[in-house]
């Protein structure tokens, strides 16, 4: 959950406070006044990313106000995974940044630098960016991706938003070690296939033995001639050989890295099967709270038109008429489809807080422009729609909708000051 936000020549804001309490608090004003970098700010601080339409914004000093030297951005926020408060502070510089992360009422940061406090903030929070920005944030244009998707990218997609997805990239690297695995255990085999060659084309222990016999012989007989002797230094280094790749044929090192690979092998792989079954019994555990709060939400907006909202082992959504006729989804209007995403999309945060299998949830939850393409009836009833998210501790709402702004707990409103002003802010409570 985010306490307190506030930004120091970050784009518009020249110097801007914003305080953040439990409930409903909407962030209303026209196109450019800066409700936009209020996330984004939110999202810097937290991840040192900034991310427009899905696309990284390419460098850093872009974040800085027009005139200015640097850009400081503060975050207070509790950290789901003890509770505690903690307020982070990255501050730009043109082609560089700096980052200080503090426990709350202490003045001295208990880790510095950009990449360590990147690493302690995803272990607070409990998940990356792409995990929190997928669990938390309902993007403007993006209400209605999911109803989109095959049913295989629908669940892919579910699970990554539900902070499975994680076991399944753990999967692919355990794939990758196996295979690296099977690369060593083949190399050794290739070794003991080569040594075996080898030692098929040398003279066996006996042939040696005869062959240094008969020299000794002939010593004997003729004396130690030149030609003996090189003869007899030739076949002694051929038995130093073949002894050597004897002793590396039956080497404990060759044993014994062999015997470890083949353990470790069958360590990874159990270890790979038991990642892939850890998000299909996790997801299955939490499908049934997806559907209900799913379900709830989009019939308390469309409750007078249809009967039913029914989502199936495949995450296939069918609605089902007053008369309880089934009504395919590519059957519905345009405003029904953004709100079976709207429902599916925040029933998966929604049953995350009551019933998390990955962790604490964040507690919080963005819905930029939630209104769009609904009728003039169906946006009246979106605020109640809202408001019944009360398990989650904090929704963010920008947004352009009167109805929205009329039933938040606060509303913080900002107007535009001409070119080169920072927006004026004022808050209702």
């Amino acid at each position: 959950m985010i306490r307190r936000l506030a930004m120091r020549d970050f784009k518009v804001f020249h110097d801007q406070t914003l305080e953040f309490r439990p409930g409903t608090t909407c962030i209303v004003g026209p196109n450019g006044s800066g409700k936009t970098t209020i996330l984004e700010a939110i999202e810097f601080a937290l991840f040192r990313q900034v991310t427009r339409k899905e696309k990284k914004v390419p460098r850093f000093e872009d974040l800085i106000r027009h005139g200015e030297s640097k850009a400081v951005v503060e975050l207070d926020f509790v950290a789901p995974l003890n509770r505690r408060e903690y307020r982070v502070v990255r501050t730009v510089h043109p082609g560089a940044t700096t980052a200080d992360l503090f426990n709350e009422d202490e003045e001295k940061a208990f880790e510095t630098g950009p990449s360590r406090v990147d690493e302690q903030i995803v272990r607070l929070l409990g998940m990356d960016r792409n995990a929190f920005s997928a669990l938390t944030y309902v993007r403007q244009g993006e209400i209605d991706q999911l109803s989109r998707l095959t049913p295989k990218e629908r669940k892919a997609h579910l699970y990554d938003m539900m902070g499975l997805g994680v076991y399944n990239k753990t999967s692919a690297k355990a794939q990758n070690e196996i295979r690296d695995f099977n690369k060593s255990i083949s190399a050794i085999d290739g070794t003991r296939k080569r040594l075996g060659d080898i030692l098929s084309h040398l003279p066996t222990a006996t042939e040696l033995k005869d062959s240094l016999a008969a020299l000794e012989r002939l010593s004997q007989k003729y004396g130690e001639t030149s030609e003996l002797v090189s003869l007899q230094k030739l076949l002694q280094r051929v038995q130093a050989s073949v002894e050597s790749v004897q002793r590396d044929l039956k080497s404990p090192e060759l044993e014994e890295k062999a015997g470890q690979l083949d353990h470790e092998l069958g360590v990874i792989s159990n270890l790979r099967t038991l990642l892939e079954s850890i998000p299909e019994i996790a997801e299955e555990q939490l499908r049934p709270h997806i559907r209900a709060e799913a379900r709830q939400i989009f019939l308390d907006i469309f409750g007078d038109r249809y009967s039913d909202f029914v989502i199936d082992e495949r995450y296939e959504i069918v609605l089902y008429d007053l008369q309880g006729n089934k009504v395919s989804l590519m059957a519905a209007s345009g405003g029904e489809d953004v709100c079976v995403n709207f429902a599916l999309r925040v029933a998966v945060n929604t049953a995350l807080q009551k019933h998390s299998v990955t962790g604490s949830p964040p507690g919080f939850l963005v819905l930029d422009e939630p209104g769009a393409g609904l009728d003039a009836q169906r946006r009246r009833w979106l605020p109640e729609a809202v408001a019944g998210l009360s398990c989650v501790e904090q929704v963010i709402v920008v947004t352009h909708m009167d109805e929205l702004r009329e039933s938040a707990n606060r509303v913080i409103s900002l107007t535009p000051q001409g070119k080169g002003r920072q927006p004026l802010v004022e808050i209702q409570e």
